[in-house]
């Protein structure tokens, strides 16, 4: 799993986030979550849908790309947000619930 803000200016950013699987069975469906450490944002996304609650956010995948195939397999989505005074990225990752790393 990888996060990467790609551009950044004053009061906004943009990230791309990449899932990748490296178990042996395929991911039929996703859902990816993490909590932003500095009231981020999310403002538009694009190759998924999001809900967003205070710092917590969660993708879902969409129709074209919600299986991940196994042994590397990978999805991306990207997304535009906002930010006031820092931007870390966040540390701690869920996917359909349990623990990924990043």
């Amino acid at each position: 799993m990888t996060y990467t803000i790609t551009n950044q200016w004053p009061g906004g950013f943009q990230a791309d986030v990449r899932i990748v699987n490296r178990g042996a069975s395929a991911v039929k469906g996703w859902q990816l979550g993490w909590t932003f450490g500095n009231g981020q944002t999310v403002s538009q996304l694009w190759d998924g849908s999001y809900t967003q609650s205070g710092a917590k956010v969660t993708v879902t995948n969409a129709s074209y790309n919600a299986s991940i195939a196994a042994n590397g397999g990978s999805v991306s989505f990207g997304f535009i947000g906002g930010w006031n005074g820092s931007n870390t990225a966040p540390k701690q990752f869920t996917l359909n619930g349990a623990p990924c790393g990043a």
